[in-house]
């Protein structure tokens, strides 16, 4: 082999059989690790965790269990490290945002007294050296896992957010301070930007901080790009989105420091992608039912949701495996499809649940539609490039669908059907473009579920609150000193958008287990049955078989939640099969 060969060999990577072998070699260590690992042999473990790594990098779960074992040798900034690794790697992890957060605060012990303190004192502000001492937010700065946390999901924590919407005051207030931002406090203001922006701007402000926002704005529009400082940059950057300047474009012309450039990429490089792609999204049918006209408003103003890292791709396997594997006990007709398998994603938003789709189904085609021209931006900017010739995205609504002359496999309409003026209608037009024998995914609002959301919604009406921005901040306020802070069990409290969503809908309707079951017998459908989260759905199979009952039994099933109203707070999600 000539040296352009083994260079060529090099290039292409390793034969098939070595990556075999390669990967066979690092499921044997991540064995030894974890076994090393339950004997007690902490010091063997992490050494094993190590060389796992060495291999194979971006091993998520080497990456979590090494940070297990460095927290519980105390080794606290090596521990965040290889979990904000893992949070990287994995984003799944950030459905347990409880439990992260508990971590984090065992890992930053300055943290957790400060969300005590702050919370204490509500509405107080307190200041940085009030809140950590003469070290200000050095004392928190340089985490990787709070870091990490910050700049992918929404606050999903009172007292988390609290804490923040106080230093984000400490840091207004020095806009205008000549002195440069310390290096170890920059990474973490430019995090606090970015959470800010992914949220929406939803912590509190005072009237006193809005006036010095506004300010600050025309200081910078003024100076323009090159008389800016970083440190107004940064800081208008924790209460307004950069893209909204007159001069945004300016900003991406002038070097700053990577911190900042990844907030100018957040702010000003993506928003102008999303606006480029608008031409790009075909329009399928009109959009001219009343109702639809205005939720297609709501979420061109205010996409839904907005994410940030798409969730680790799994192994692919077939539909119909997956449908064993989750209703083992559920009679239904195999779809006998791996490949090509056309899927509506019907009321797709930013695409969260089309990219999972044909990450998780061999074979799996989307057609993905939405109302909202702004969420499709979204969604096809988000996705990823290898993923992208599986996507179609379209604008259309539902009402108009059977003229696209198409139908489908699988559709999945999980959030959609409870914001139209007829749910039940729009299921039957869904069904029209279902093949026989497809699937179909729903979810749905339960009335039983969303009795402190309907609660919520007259308070809001009761005391005339719009849904405009600075609105739906002054009413989470309000209804966090009101019985009705039990909202906060939604994530959806923790951004504008999915806060619009969640409590200020122009469009809801609710459901009950009988009407579902009575549409289902109206209609040749199957019910297959209801989707839980797997250790949910194995503690339901274990729970209602050994009771002899069957998990299809829809009377079964509304005797539970009369019982247990909220067994299904966050929606019925359920699968059906078309005769």
């Amino acid at each position: 082999m000539n040296r352009k060969q083994r260079r060529a060999t090099l290039k292409a990577g390793p034969p098939a059989a070595a990556q075999d072998s390669h990967s066979r070699d690092v499921g044997k260590l991540f064995v030894a690790a974890a076994e090393s690992e339950r004997a007690g042999k902490l010091n063997d473990a992490a050494r094993l965790y190590k060389r796992v790594l060495q291999f194979k990098p971006d091993h998520a779960e080497a990456c979590n269990n090494l940070g297990r074992i460095l927290q519980a040798q105390g080794k606290s900034a090596d521990a965040s490290f290889y979990f904000a690794r893992a949070l990287a790697l994995m984003p799944q992890l950030l459905n347990q945002y409880s439990a992260i957060c508990a971590t984090l605060v065992a890992l930053l012990p300055s943290l957790g007294e400060a969300l005590r303190y702050q919370s204490a004192v509500w509405p107080k502000r307190l200041t940085e050296s009030e809140l950590f001492g003469d070290a200000g937010v050095g004392a928190i700065a340089a985490n990787s896992l709070l870091l990490e946390l910050m700049q992918s999901t929404p606050v999903q924590d009172i007292a988390f957010e609290r804490l923040l919407t106080s230093l984000r005051l400490s840091m207004l207030k020095r806009a205008d301070s000549p002195t440069k931002i310390p290096d170890a406090d920059l990474s973490f203001v430019c995090a606090l930007a970015r959470q800010c922006f992914i949220n929406e701007y939803i912590f509190a402000s005072t009237g006193e901080e809005d006036e010095r926002v506004d300010r600050l704005t025309r200081t910078i529009e003024e100076a323009g790009a090159s008389g800016v400082t970083p440190r107004q940059l940064v800081t208008l950057a924790l209460y307004r989105p950069l893209h909204v300047l007159v001069c945004a474009g300016e900003f991406l012309d002038r070097r700053w420091s990577p911190a900042i450039d990844d907030v100018l990429t957040q702010q000003i490089r993506e928003p102008a992608r999303e606006r480029e792609l608008r031409d790009s999204i075909p329009r399928l049918t009109p959009i001219a039912d009343e109702v639809s006209q205005r939720v297609q408003k709501q979420y061109e103003e205010n996409p839904y949701p907005r994410w940030v890292h798409v969730a680790r791709e799994q192994t692919q396997i077939p539909l119909d495996q997956y449908l064993r594997e989750q209703f083992p006990a559920s009679a239904f007709t195999p779809l006998g499809k791996s490949e090509a398998i056309d899927m509506l994603i019907a009321g797709c938003g930013t695409g969260q649940v089309a990219i999972a789709s044909v990450q998780k189904y061999s074979g799996a085609h989307a057609l993905a539609i939405d109302l909202s021209l702004s969420s499709l931006c979204y969604a096809k900017r988000s996705t990823p490039a290898k993923l992208a010739s599986r996507i179609d995205y379209a604008q259309a609504d539902i009402l108009k669908l059977a003229s696209i002359g198409r139908s489908f496999d699988v559709i999945d309409a999980s959030g959609v059907l409870h914001h139209m003026a007829d749910p039940l209608e729009g299921w039957r037009i869904l069904l029209s473009v279902l093949r026989p024998g497809g699937l179909m995914h729903l979810g749905l609002y339960s009335e039983a579920g969303r009795k402190d959301v309907v609660a919520a919604r007259a308070f809001i009406a009761e005391r005339g609150f719009g849904s405009t921005p600075e609105e739906i901040r002054r009413c989470r306020q309000e209804l966090l000193d009101t019985p009705l802070a039990s909202l906060t069990r939604f994530t959806d409290f923790f951004s504008t958008s999915e806060c619009r969503d969640l409590l200020f809908h122009v469009q809801e309707a609710r459901m009950t287990i009988p009407s579902i079951a009575a549409f289902i017998t109206e209609h040749p459908l199957r019910f297959i049955g209801f989707e839980f989260e797997p250790p949910a759905a194995q503690r339901y199979r274990n729970q209602f078989g050994a009771s002899g009952w069957s998990l299809t039994d829809l009377g079964r099933w509304h005797e539970i939640e009369t019982k247990f109203p909220d067994i299904f707070a966050g929606m019925y999600h359920f699968w059906v099969q078309k005769a």
